[in-house]
């Protein structure tokens, strides 16, 4: 299962990278023009949230470890052609096949430890993942900085390919991973109108703020997305076997877990641009230091995910998720209600902390939660879109978060910015009672270790 573990290492990297090439990358290939730059971020987001539902499908039918093996190589190969890309448009192409293969090794690689964990150490096996995750966040920022300064942005992308290799290469010899479906059909009507639907709902989500959230662009292609979705709800509740797990949401707790796993990933991925603005435009920062004080959330996500999935274990998801949640909320409430112009180091680091405490407890122990008591050919359907609407929730929390914030002006405040704290903080408050539908009221719900 380290390979299917190194999938964390691999997708955080791959986000650290984007992060940090995007300024050189707009002023290389776009010649300053930020609007075509964004591409290679929007065209991640919007293809890789799509194809998600069919890259967990696909899993069920071909086999879980059969397809990550190759998704991972497949990555590696878009990372190798990204580093080569001659012009903006060629690497924005080149980053749309790598977010086709993030749709398959993510949802996969969570399917694959799953299934193979033995029974009640779920959340231990996948906080494995959580830790992987961290470790690419506090490397990351300082490996790609290194890279940038000494050779160029295409270096960023090689860096990619050398794990991505590593992670297929420990996956290559064939394990019995339950789950497979020989049987399971891929029918391309369903598939083209999921894909389309969320497509449509993550590119208006990521145009929000440019185009205006009462605009004709945004309320038109979020009608389509919602026509859409509605068309693939109806073909689901007729088929004997649905694009969308329909039966699984007759569930209370996996309903609950995808109504937290959009909240949770509004906040999650808000946050670093908001405190990112708050340290580089009110304290004035440098971009440097402001992402080493960063790296403090994906340390704290490393040092806290193993306990915290050996505790969800021993007592269950509910009381880890809450406190995880309950602690995250804190932190940014007391930044709400102190920061301010001047510099407080003492309020950013017990924010962060806070934040990574909040990421480690939480972010992988929803997979757990969404894939509990589902049956082994039917976890990668169920992982996948939970994931989906991750990725909804992400792409709404930037959007949202970047309205907040952004003054139409040249001089940033710090009023402005407290409001994109204050939806964390809001956003938060409603995750904290959503965590209540976590509460499993059968008396064998929870598995301790003897």
């Amino acid at each position: 299962m380290v390979g299917a573990s190194l999938c964390g290492f691999v997708s955080g990297w791959e986000a650290t990278t984007m992060f940090f090439l995007f300024p050189e990358i707009r002023d290389v290939l776009a010649s300053g023009d930020t609007t075509d730059a964004a591409w290679i971020l929007t065209i991640t987001g919007v293809i890789s949230s799509s194809l998600l539902l069919q890259g967990g499908r696909l899993g069920e039918k071909y086999g879980y470890q059969s397809l990550y093996k190759w998704g991972m190589l497949f990555f590696a190969f878009t990372s190798l052609c990204c580093a080569l890309s001659p012009n903006l448009w060629v690497l924005i192409l080149f980053r749309g096949l790598t977010a086709v293969s993030l749709a398959i090794i993510s949802p996969l690689a969570a399917a694959i430890i799953v299934a193979k964990a033995d029974p009640g150490s779920e959340n231990m096996a996948l906080a494995r993942v959580g830790v992987f995750v961290g470790m690419s966040g506090v490397t990351g920022p300082i490996v790609i900085t290194l890279l940038i300064d000494s050779f160029s942005w295409r270096f960023g992308y090689f860096s990619q390919i050398p794990i991505a290799i590593l992670a297929a290469f420990l996956s290559w010899k064939d394990a019995e991973i339950p789950g497979r479906n020989k049987r399971r059909e891929i029918d391309f009507v369903d598939s083209t109108l999921a894909v389309l639907a969320v497509g449509f709902l993550v590119f208006s989500l990521s145009k929000a703020d440019e185009w205006g959230w009462l605009s004709r662009n945004f309320l038109g292609t979020v009608l389509i997305s919602l026509f859409l979705t509605l068309m693939v709800l109806r073909r689901s509740k007729i088929s004997d076997d649905p694009q969308i797990p329909l039966p699984l949401f007759k569930r209370r707790k996996y309903k609950f877990t995808s109504l937290l796993a959009f909240t949770i990933a509004s906040t999650f991925f808000s946050h670093w641009l908001v405190l990112l603005l708050f340290l580089t435009d009110i304290w004035d920062f440098g971009l440097i230091k402001a992402s080493i004080l960063l790296t403090v959330m994906p340390g704290m996500v490393t040092a806290i995910s193993i306990p915290a999935g050996r505790m969800a274990d021993k007592y269950g998801h509910f009381p880890v998720i809450f406190c995880g949640v309950f602690i995250y909320t804190l932190g940014f409430l007391q930044f709400w209600i102190f920061a301010d112009e001047k510099e407080s180091l003492i309020s950013l680091l017990l924010t962060v902390s806070c934040a990574g405490f909040g990421m480690g407890t939480i972010w992988q122990l929803l997979s757990v939660s969404a894939s509990q008591n589902v049956q082994p050919d039917r976890i990668g359907s169920a992982l996948a879109f939970v994931n989906s609407i991750q990725r909804v929730g992400s792409a709404f929390g930037i959007a949202l978060a970047a309205t907040l914030t952004f003054s139409g002006t040249d001089q940033p405040t710090a009023a402005l910015y407290q409001r994109g704290v204050g939806f964390i903080v809001i956003t938060s408050l409603v995750s904290l009672l959503l965590t209540f539908g976590l509460i499993d009221k059968s008396k064998n719900s929870v598995q301790t270790s003897t």
